[in-house]
């Protein structure tokens, strides 16, 4: 399940990954919005989709675990080791009628959900992608902003980037955090990316690196 994205190979020793509209990502959100799910706050989870074409909920009652098993779900797509507790892993089988067999295997309540919706939301993106374009299409056209601050930052130490590798999964959300998963590695709106703004975020994170 994968998207759109760009990748920045600098030199031997720098590399920006930019990760967008990859459905692993895309549709937990989706899922949460047009379900209505009441997620447990947590750092890692970003606000609404930035969409105005969802379908309706279906206007059924939670189970009562449902927000918490989304939110075990989401940290196990963005987080090497996932810390929210899940069910024990006794006796339990792939979802196999899910997108995600294994990362949805200990989760009853939201497997359903996954599972009913999974067909919808694949119709749902196609339409989207129709109607507003990729990443790729909305991205300012030569958009060299990224190369730019590494070789800025490089001029300001008088010397080449020491290694790094930095990897943003953007995200369609109105919400304007860039949150912080792991070392390197970021969830960034992609309002944010896109704003006059990024550059200076951009820099003061590739100075704590370079």
């Amino acid at each position: 399940m994968r998207g759109s994205g760009v990748r920045f190979p600098g030199s031997d020793s720098w590399q920006v990954s930019v990760k967008a509209e990859e459905n692993h990502t895309v549709f937990p959100l989706w899922l949460r919005d047009v379900e209505a799910v009441d997620v447990p706050p947590s750092p890692l989870v970003p606000g609404p989709l930035d969409v105005n074409d969802l379908p309706p909920p279906a206007g059924e009652p939670h189970d009562p675990r449902l927000g918490a098993e989304w939110l075990a779900w989401w940290e196990s797509i963005v987080l090497t080791h996932p810390t929210s507790p899940v069910p024990p892993d006794d006796d339990v089988e792939p979802a196999y009628d899910t997108p995600d067999p294994l990362g949805l295997a200990r989760l009853p309540a939201l497997r359903p959900h996954v599972a009913r919706r999974w067909p919808e939301f694949l119709e749902w993106q196609l339409a989207h992608r129709r109607a507003h374009g990729t990443y790729t299409d909305r991205r300012p056209p030569g958009d060299g902003r990224i190369g730019e601050v590494v070789r800025e930052v490089e001029a300001e130490l008088g010397r080449r980037a020491a290694p790094f590798h930095l990897t943003f999964t953007l995200l369609q959300v109105r919400d304007d955090r860039i949150l912080t998963v792991e070392p390197g590695r970021f969830l960034v709106p992609e309002r944010v990316i896109r704003s006059a703004g990024w550059p200076d975020w951009l820099r003061a994170e590739v100075r704590k690196v370079a």
